[in-house]
């Protein structure tokens, strides 16, 4: 009985340990619609981007005001050039951050951007190549590595958990979006039939990062939590549990 005692007493331990080690991550991982944008162009067409003044703001929010809760330093500033000609931008910063009254340790972070390109377009009926030099390239290039310094922190986590893709989340992708299409279909049907209200949720579902959001603000035990998922959602067993690991609400 002791045993079985001090076994639920470390397990309590170590989850409140994981909530609290959590907690920074979970309260930035959600990002508002109104910082979002759809890229529609470029090898990143189809991906979602985070306005860098959010950033700011969860780091400000969190820490306090640039420069007493939060700074950057940086470390290394160089141009690549590639065969073509074009040239690259690269800056390497380090972020620190102020908790409890103590400075991290440097959270490294790297961006880039193009210095000079070169774009195809029409004179006198002929396609030629014509030089850009974009003068904000470093500027461009050290909001990229805030960004990726602040990823690290677990700022906009939901996207970046979308958006960066394995071979091995490739396919898993598909099988939930082929669940989705049935979840729709499913919810389609109920509605034109009077039986059921609720969206269907998937992590492929417009809504799916405010639900992850929802559920990480509820404070009551998992299995009530999932009641009220269910009863708002029709989602399927898989996702719930996928729901609830990404509010951290369930130990990966």
């Amino acid at each position: 009985m002791d045993n079985q005692k001090n076994q639920a007493a470390d397990a309590a331990k170590k989850q409140e340990q994981q909530n609290e080690n959590l907690a920074l991550y979970n309260r930035v991982r959600s990002v508002p619609e109104h910082a979002l944008k759809k890229i529609e162009a470029g090898r990143l067409k189809g991906k979602t981007d985070i306005n860098p003044m959010y950033r700011i703001q969860c780091l400000t929010r969190e820490f306090g005001p640039v420069g007493f809760g939060w700074y950057t330093e940086v470390s290394k500033k160089w141009t690549e050039a590639a065969e073509n000609g074009e040239l690259a931008v690269f800056v390497d910063i380090n972020l620190y951050v102020r908790k409890d009254g103590e400075w991290s340790k440097p959270i490294h972070g790297t961006g880039g951007n193009k210095l000079l390109s070169f774009e195809k377009k029409w004179e006198n009926g002929e396609q030629v190549l014509s030089a850009y030099l974009d003068d904000d390239a470093y500027k461009k290039a050290y909001t990229d590595a805030i960004s990726v310094a602040a990823k690290a922190l677990g700022i906009g986590a939901d996207v970046y958990f979308e958006s960066d893709a394995t071979k091995y989340t490739q396919a898993e992708a598909s099988q939930q979006q082929s669940q989705s299409v049935t979840e729709s279909h499913q919810a389609a049907y109920n509605a034109q039939n009077g039986t059921d209200n609720r969206q269907s949720l998937s992590p492929k579902s417009p809504y799916w990062t405010q639900a992850v959001a929802f559920t990480a603000k509820l404070s009551d035990s998992n299995e009530n939590i999932l009641k009220r998922v269910q009863d708002k959602y029709i989602i399927s067993q898989e996702n719930c549990n996928l729901l609830l690991r990404q509010a951290g609400k369930l130990n990966a």
